[in-house]
Protein backbone atom coordinates (compact mmCIF):
# COMPACT_ATOMS: atom_id res chain seq x y z
CA UNK A 1 0.00 0.00 0.00
CA UNK A 2 1.44 3.19 -0.68
CA UNK A 3 1.21 6.13 1.68
CA UNK A 4 2.13 10.04 0.65
CA UNK A 5 4.84 11.13 3.19
CA UNK A 6 4.03 14.17 4.62
CA UNK A 7 6.24 16.92 3.44
CA UNK A 8 9.07 18.19 6.03
CA UNK A 9 7.23 21.68 6.63
CA UNK A 10 3.86 20.14 7.20
CA UNK A 11 5.61 18.64 10.44
CA UNK A 12 5.15 20.22 13.68
CA UNK A 13 8.85 20.48 14.84
CA UNK A 14 8.12 23.47 17.48
CA UNK A 15 6.06 24.57 19.98
CA UNK A 16 5.48 27.64 21.86
CA UNK A 17 3.69 26.41 25.05
CA UNK A 18 0.72 27.84 27.61
CA UNK A 19 2.38 30.03 29.60
CA UNK A 20 4.54 31.34 27.13
CA UNK A 21 4.90 34.67 25.16
CA UNK A 22 6.82 35.79 22.39
CA UNK A 23 6.70 39.42 21.08
CA UNK A 24 8.24 40.63 17.33
CA UNK A 25 9.07 38.52 14.61
CA UNK A 26 9.66 34.71 14.41
CA UNK A 27 10.74 32.92 11.18
CA UNK A 28 10.44 29.04 10.88
CA UNK A 29 11.54 26.58 8.37
CA UNK A 30 9.43 23.18 9.52
CA UNK A 31 5.50 23.21 11.47
CA UNK A 32 4.96 25.58 14.63
CA UNK A 33 2.56 24.85 16.99
CA UNK A 34 1.29 27.58 19.34
CA UNK A 35 -0.49 27.15 22.46
CA UNK A 36 0.70 30.01 24.48
CA UNK A 37 0.44 33.54 22.72
CA UNK A 38 2.56 34.95 19.70
CA UNK A 39 2.25 39.27 18.71
CA UNK A 40 4.17 41.26 16.29
CA UNK A 41 5.45 39.07 12.64
CA UNK A 42 5.09 35.92 11.72
CA UNK A 43 6.79 34.29 8.25
CA UNK A 44 7.40 30.79 7.24
CA UNK A 45 7.24 28.84 4.46
CA UNK A 46 5.74 25.90 6.41
CA UNK A 47 2.10 25.41 8.63
CA UNK A 48 1.51 27.38 11.45
CA UNK A 49 -1.34 25.87 13.71
CA UNK A 50 -2.82 27.79 16.79
CA UNK A 51 -3.94 25.37 19.76
CA UNK A 52 -7.09 25.80 21.52
CA UNK A 53 -5.21 27.69 23.96
CA UNK A 54 -3.47 29.38 21.75
CA UNK A 55 -3.51 33.61 20.93
CA UNK A 56 -2.35 35.08 17.92
CA UNK A 57 -1.86 38.65 17.50
CA UNK A 58 -0.07 39.41 14.26
CA UNK A 59 0.79 40.05 10.45
CA UNK A 60 1.18 35.87 9.42
CA UNK A 61 2.56 35.47 5.60
CA UNK A 62 2.64 31.72 5.99
CA UNK A 63 2.01 28.88 3.45
CA UNK A 64 -0.74 26.80 5.78
CA UNK A 65 -2.73 28.29 9.13
CA UNK A 66 -5.15 25.74 11.18
CA UNK A 67 -6.93 27.83 14.00
CA UNK A 68 -8.32 26.17 16.86
CA UNK A 69 -7.75 29.28 19.35
CA UNK A 70 -7.74 32.85 18.93
CA UNK A 71 -6.44 35.17 16.04
CA UNK A 72 -6.40 38.83 15.47
CA UNK A 73 -4.36 40.46 12.75
CA UNK A 74 -4.21 39.75 9.25
CA UNK A 75 -3.24 36.38 7.42
CA UNK A 76 -1.49 36.34 4.18
CA UNK A 77 -0.96 32.47 3.22
CA UNK A 78 -0.32 31.31 0.11
CA UNK A 79 -2.12 28.01 0.50
CA UNK A 80 -4.41 27.48 2.71
CA UNK A 81 -6.68 29.02 6.06
CA UNK A 82 -8.66 26.55 8.07
CA UNK A 83 -10.37 27.78 10.67
CA UNK A 84 -12.09 24.58 12.92
CA UNK A 85 -14.83 24.97 15.42
CA UNK A 86 -13.49 26.45 18.61
CA UNK A 87 -11.55 28.72 16.57
CA UNK A 88 -11.79 32.53 16.44
CA UNK A 89 -10.24 35.13 13.66
CA UNK A 90 -10.88 38.68 14.44
CA UNK A 91 -9.53 40.36 10.67
CA UNK A 92 -8.52 39.69 7.23
CA UNK A 93 -7.84 36.89 5.54
CA UNK A 94 -6.17 36.82 1.93
CA UNK A 95 -5.77 33.05 0.70
CA UNK A 96 -6.79 30.95 -2.47
CA UNK A 97 -8.81 29.00 -0.08
CA UNK A 98 -10.70 29.33 3.09
CA UNK A 99 -12.15 26.61 5.30
CA UNK A 100 -14.39 27.53 7.83
CA UNK A 101 -15.89 24.63 10.08
CA UNK A 102 -19.40 25.42 11.71
CA UNK A 103 -19.39 26.53 15.20
CA UNK A 104 -16.14 28.53 14.24
CA UNK A 105 -16.15 32.52 14.72
CA UNK A 106 -14.81 34.48 11.60
CA UNK A 107 -14.73 38.43 12.02
CA UNK A 108 -13.37 40.12 8.95
CA UNK A 109 -12.71 40.24 5.16
CA UNK A 110 -11.88 37.36 3.19
CA UNK A 111 -9.82 38.00 -0.42
CA UNK A 112 -9.41 35.20 -2.55
CA UNK A 113 -8.30 36.57 -5.73
CA UNK A 114 -4.57 36.97 -6.80
CA UNK A 115 -3.18 40.26 -6.94
CA UNK A 116 -1.79 40.45 -9.95
CA UNK A 117 -5.21 39.81 -11.48
CA UNK A 118 -6.73 42.64 -9.01
CA UNK A 119 -4.35 44.77 -10.56
CA UNK A 120 -4.31 43.78 -14.25
CA UNK A 121 -8.06 44.31 -14.12
CA UNK A 122 -7.45 48.00 -12.75
CA UNK A 123 -5.41 49.10 -15.68
CA UNK A 124 -8.24 47.50 -18.43
CA UNK A 125 -9.06 50.15 -20.44
CA UNK A 126 -12.07 51.23 -21.84
CA UNK A 127 -12.41 51.05 -25.12
CA UNK A 128 -15.50 53.77 -25.85
CA UNK A 129 -13.39 55.90 -23.08
CA UNK A 130 -10.13 55.87 -24.66
CA UNK A 131 -11.36 56.60 -28.12
CA UNK A 132 -13.40 59.33 -26.76
CA UNK A 133 -10.39 60.76 -24.74
CA UNK A 134 -8.21 60.39 -27.89
CA UNK A 135 -10.53 61.91 -30.37
CA UNK A 136 -11.99 64.17 -28.16
CA UNK A 137 -15.17 62.31 -30.16
CA UNK A 138 -18.12 60.34 -28.49
CA UNK A 139 -19.53 56.96 -30.16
Amino acid sequence: MLFKKKEPRDEIVSLLGKGAEMTGEITFTNGLRVEGIIKGKVRSEAILEIGPGGKVDAEVNIRRISINGEFHGVIHASDRVEIHKDGKVFGDVFSPCLIIEAGAIFDGHCNMSNEKKSNAKDETINPKTAESNNTGKTP
